[in-house]
């Protein structure tokens, strides 16, 4: 990736700019999406500019004839969505593509189940293996970088402050955070294509993908739709099936997402993924109150105790 130092980038914040800005990407064959920073080289200030100032830029993301490329792009267009009643079409996710890729890299079933070992205790994959068949660990965007462009992110970075994003004048860190975001996202698009990894149904399926928090917000306590698996039904997607309510999740889902029990006991019956997600928060939970007994107890370092999670 190059050195950002040495990218240009306009921080769009007046109308003049918001103007110049649309009719470069209304021109653009492509376009890579972040939630901080959008387009090629253009960072839009959706603070300081609101409602019908930025129009022409709500077209362009709402226009079928320009892709938007997105890693995970979930949160962008709930965000999009539900506050200002933008709908992102023509959609690219390149979380699917990277999952999709993995059988095309050489990877089989057993290291499916080796990357879950990253989140899930490997006892319970050997004892309930059957319960997270067609169940996919996500990789978030750095993660993801690092296998496929070799990038080596920092491990113990210090996390990034996003309140900081609603103060104005935005920081010299923060832009480049920003375009950090969508340098990285279009990295990984060229690597991927150069690759053979889009494959012809990546439209649909992410479209399905991004949108699938439309019905509603989700909150941050939402275990069912806050965790690190793929969700069912995006790839490979079933048509000819019978299918059932998820009482975790709400989606509508063909047979193959529940276990056998799980799918004869009748409703409510729960997916395989709002299972591993379940049992994953509970681990999570069980870790914290471990971790703060020890805390109680005087235990020394036990405040520097973290539960090891690969996203």
């Amino acid at each position: 990736m190059a050195d950002l130092t040495d990218l240009d980038y306009v921080l769009c914040d007046t109308e003049l700019s918001i103007s110049n800005a649309a009719a470069v990407l209304s021109s653009s064959s492509l376009l890579a999406l972040d939630c901080e920073g959008r387009g090629l080289g253009f960072l839009i200030d959706t603070v300081r500019l609101k409602g019908e100032r930025l129009r022409p830029i709500y077209d362009i993301l709402e226009s079928t004839s320009i892709p938007k490329v997105v890693y995970d792009g979930r949160k962008d267009f709930s965000c999009l969505f539900h506050d200002r009643r933008v709908e992102i079409r023509n959609v690219i996710d390149l979380q699917l593509v990277d999952i999709k890729s993995r059988e095309i890299r050489g990877e089989n079933d057993a290291d499916r189940l080796l990357r879950l070992g990253q989140v899930v205790p490997k006892w319970e994959l050997a004892r309930n293996s059957h319960l997270y068949r067609n169940v996919h660990k996500l990789c978030g965007m750095n993660r993801s970088a690092e296998e496929h462009l070799g990038l080596k992110v920092e491990k113990n970075a210090p996390k990034f402050d996003h309140s900081l994003w609603l103060e104005r004048p935005l920081a010299t860190e923060q832009l480049l955070y920003a375009v950090k975001d969508v340098v990285m996202i279009s990295d990984l698009y060229n690597a991927f294509d150069a690759a053979g990894y889009l494959y012809p149904q990546i439209h649909d399926d992410s479209s399905r993908y991004v949108s699938i928090w439309k019905d509603r917000r989700p909150t941050a306590d939402d275990i069912y739709r806050n965790h690190g698996f793929l969700i069912l039904d995006i790839l490979d997607r079933s048509m000819n099936s019978v299918r059932g309510t998820c009482s975790s999740c709400r989606r509508d889902l063909p047979r193959a997402c529940y276990s056998k029990s799980a799918w004869s006991s009748g409703a409510p019956r729960q997916c395989l993924v709002c299972r591993a997600a379940e049992d994953f928060h509970g681990r999570r939970l069980r870790w914290e109150a471990l971790k703060d007994k020890r805390i109680e107890d005087g235990m020394e370092g036990a405040e520097d105790v973290e539960l090891e999670v690969k996203v």
